[in-house]
């Protein structure tokens, strides 16, 4: 089942919440520092940013068709190793339907 995510507190007219669940929080990392060529070559369709956000979505539990309430935060650290970016992603998933006219 795919999710729907909101980052407004409000959901577009015509939708309505039927149940919601307990808030979820994912934090990922992505390198952001030169991976060199190697690396570079055989990570180039690797997607980190996309892995973050669908490890937040797939947390949520299965009966939730959508997140409400996004927020997302970023932290950067460097390190001998390379230059990383902390994503967290917080959000309230929730079962919505639409309103039947």
């Amino acid at each position: 089942m795919d999710k729907v995510l909101f980052t407004t507190e409000n959901l577009p007219e015509g939708l309505i919440v039927k149940e919601v669940f307990g808030m979820i929080q994912v934090t990922g990392t992505v390198e952001v520092s030169n991976k060199g060529v190697i690396r570079g070559l055989l990570e180039r369709k690797r997607n980190e940013y996309q892995e973050v956000i669908d490890s937040f979505v797939n947390s949520a539990p299965s009966e939730a068709n959508a997140i409400l309430g996004v927020q997302i935060s970023t932290s950067s650290q460097q390190f001998s190793n390379g230059t990383f970016l902390y994503i967290t992603y917080i959000g309230t998933p929730a079962t919505i339907e639409n309103v039947q006219a």
